[in-house]
């Protein structure tokens, strides 16, 4: 929270001044993309003319970047991201997790003990904080490292999309809600007056006019459409693209707005806004500043329609048209050459099972069904049907309290086993496995959880989903879920380098640390990356 520091000391200005400060970025960008797989850079690349076209182009680019853990859901990809290290050690291991002493959920960002801010300051949404966060990210080191002199702001359309960009000493997380943009008294108590006059100027609904249409001509689109595997998105009719916009917010509101390209250009425009009115980039202490922005319409329509959806490629045609806008004005705002970039996505998504279910051994199985079917295979092995908890984040919950004369680990190896004799599963495991397994799948599960987890744990087979019929979701620890693009562009890094060797998303954060020479996150496990022009060597 940036009312720890004092006001920095003159002595502390003098000595940024005139330090090698000069050779670090005015500005950092870091960019998520929420959902994107990693074929989502090179598949239209072709298409590309803005600024996806631009980081391929002038970035240096990582192709096999990985998550090391499982699940790969958004709340933990974006914390891994910052903090350069698994759930296991940061704390987000889930979007939501169990809590068998209430029988409830915990979400990632929830904090009863503060209040919103640009909202009613009962509304849920606004009860957010990075509380369950336990290590520090980059960003809360460079503000340590700077005395609290270098500026830090999320946006997102997700609260768990800001939250964890800006930390717990950042200047503000700010995150979409139907009035506008909002935040938590964690970071403040009431909106800047930049923040007001933007949502006032620039409602939701004021971006919902006309038709979402093709961006380029049709007949570059897919020739197989794939509208019987789609969910109809929020607020729409049907899934027939094109859509009327208006009136998709007037049945569905912000949420609509969510899942159109129209949510990730209200991002864009008061990222903007922030940079001109915060000045980012052009500190007088000469310290770093940070923009950091998570793009989650990509993600919302993802989930509807899938991932070869004439609406997906559209959203990334027109993200690509915004991104290109974004540089631009950054460019006129803090200088060409004074900010570097850096984009990846908090996790990939699957295909949709039944459009390969004729060709190849995919399927979908209904949540519901398969926790019934799964918990009438645990009871056959002796396990009482009482003390299975919770089916939550690919684990069990089980209530030992009921144990009687039985043994923690017969049960464990009961539900083991009966899970195993499910179609739909490739492997599952106790808790005890995964803890000393060298299984690489085993270890994903070792790295996406802590003490809060589940008792047995299990992966489907690859392709298979545990969904509705439509559209798509990730979570796995399969490559669509864990392989995502990485491209750092700026002073420093080499575009003509193309890196194939695998990474961690986790050696995002420690790299950046490494080129503002400032401490890791607390709790990191990631390596810095050898970036071609030698920033992090």
């Amino acid at each position: 929270m940036k009312r720890i520091f004092t006001q920095l000391s003159f002595v502390f200005s003098i000595v940024l001044a005139f330090s090698a400060q000069a050779q670090k970025p005015k500005l950092v960008v870091s960019i998520v993309v929420d959902q994107m797989r990693a074929d989502y850079l090179t598949r239209w690349a072709d298409l590309y003319e803005g600024g996806f076209n631009t980081l391929l182009t002038q970035g240096e680019v990582f192709y096999n970047a990985h998550y090391t853990f499982a699940p790969t859901y958004t709340g933990p990809g974006h914390a891994s991201i910052y903090t350069g290290t698994d759930p296991r050690y940061h704390g987000i291991i889930a979007n939501d997790w169990y809590l068998p002493e209430t029988g409830g959920f915990m979400y990632c960002m929830e904090d009863a003990d503060v209040y919103g801010v640009g909202v009613d300051s009962s509304a849920y949404q606004g009860k957010r904080s990075p509380k369950n966060m336990k290590s520090t990210t980059w960003t809360d080191e460079l503000e340590l490292a700077t005395d609290g002199a270098s500026q830090v702001y999320g946006f997102s359309l997700k609260d768990r999309g800001a939250i964890t960009a800006a930390g717990h000493l950042g200047d503000g997380a700010f995150w979409l809600d139907a009035s506008g943009f909002i935040t938590s008294s964690f970071y403040m108590e009431e909106l800047p007056v930049w923040m007001q006059r933007f949502n006032k100027k620039y409602s939701p609904e004021s971006y919902m006019k006309g038709t979402w249409d093709y961006a380029r001509d049709r007949s570059l689109y897919p020739t197989t459409y794939t509208n019987a595997y789609e969910r109809t998105p929020k607020g729409a009719a049907s899934a027939d693209f094109p859509y009327d916009l208006a009136a998709l917010y007037k049945a569905g509101g912000v949420e609509a707005l969510k899942a159109t390209p129209w949510g990730n250009q209200i991002l864009v425009d008061v990222a903007l806004t922030a940079v001109k009115a915060r000045k980012l980039g052009q500190n007088p202490s000469g310290a770093t500043d940070v923009l950091a922005i998570s793009f989650s319409a990509t993600d919302y329509i993802g989930h509807s329609t899938g991932i070869r959806s004439h609406e997906t490629m559209d959203m990334y045609l027109r993200l690509d048209a915004q991104l290109g806008e974004l540089f631009k004005g950054l460019d006129e705002l803090v200088g060409a050459g004074s900010y570097i970039v850096v984009l990846t996505a908090d996790h990939g998504a699957a295909q949709n099972p039944r459009l390969l279910e004729e060709a190849m051994p995919t399927a979908n199985w209904y949540p519901a069904d398969l926790e019934a079917e799964l918990r009438s295979l645990i009871a056959a092995e002796g396990v009482p049907s009482e003390a299975v908890l919770n089916f939550s984040n690919e684990q069990v919950h089980l209530d030992f309290s009921l144990l009687g004369d039985a043994d923690a680990d017969d049960w464990m190896e009961a539900t083991r086993d009966a899970l195993l004799k499910h179609p739909a599963m490739a492997e599952a495991w106790t808790m005890e496995e995964i803890r000393i397994s060298p299984d690489p799948f085993a270890v994903l599960r070792r790295n996406g959880t802590d003490k809060r987890g589940g008792q047995v744990y299990f992966a489907l087979h690859p392709g298979h989903l545990s969904y509705s019929d439509d559209g798509t979701t990730h979570g796995s620890g399969y490559a669509y879920d864990t392989h995502v693009p990485v491209v750092f562009m700026g002073a420093g890094f080499n575009p003509r380098s193309r890196h194939n060797e695998r990474i961690g998303i986790k050696d995002i954060a420690p790299t950046l640390c490494k080129i503002l020479d400032i401490a890791f996150p607390s709790a990191c496990t990631g390596n810095p990356l050898w970036v071609d022009a030698g920033w992090a060597d």
